[in-house]
């Protein structure tokens, strides 16, 4: 099984989401969910994804839209609407 990670730039080295098994766009939302349940929502577009690697290029509109972690865009296992 091929996971992804996520980064907010390509010249990230820290990845933003990782393990993401499952990624649907909706408008001008990303929704992504990880192995272990996690669902996460940002407001962006994809830039790039880098299959060989499992890289993700995520240019997210605002840095509200993304907050400072992951964790804000959670709640109680929801995607956030």
């Amino acid at each position: 099984m091929c996971l992804a990670n996520a980064y907010l730039s390509a010249e990230a080295s820290r990845p933003f989401l990782e393990n993401i098994t499952d990624l649907k766009l909706a408008g001008d939302d990303i929704q992504m969910e990880t192995m272990f349940g996690e669902e996460t929502v940002i407001q962006g577009r994809v830039l790039e994804v880098d299959f060989e690697n499992s890289k993700i290029i995520i240019q997210p509109f605002s840095k509200s839209a993304v907050g400072d972690r992951p964790e804000e865009n959670k709640k109680d296992g929801e995607m956030k609407q």
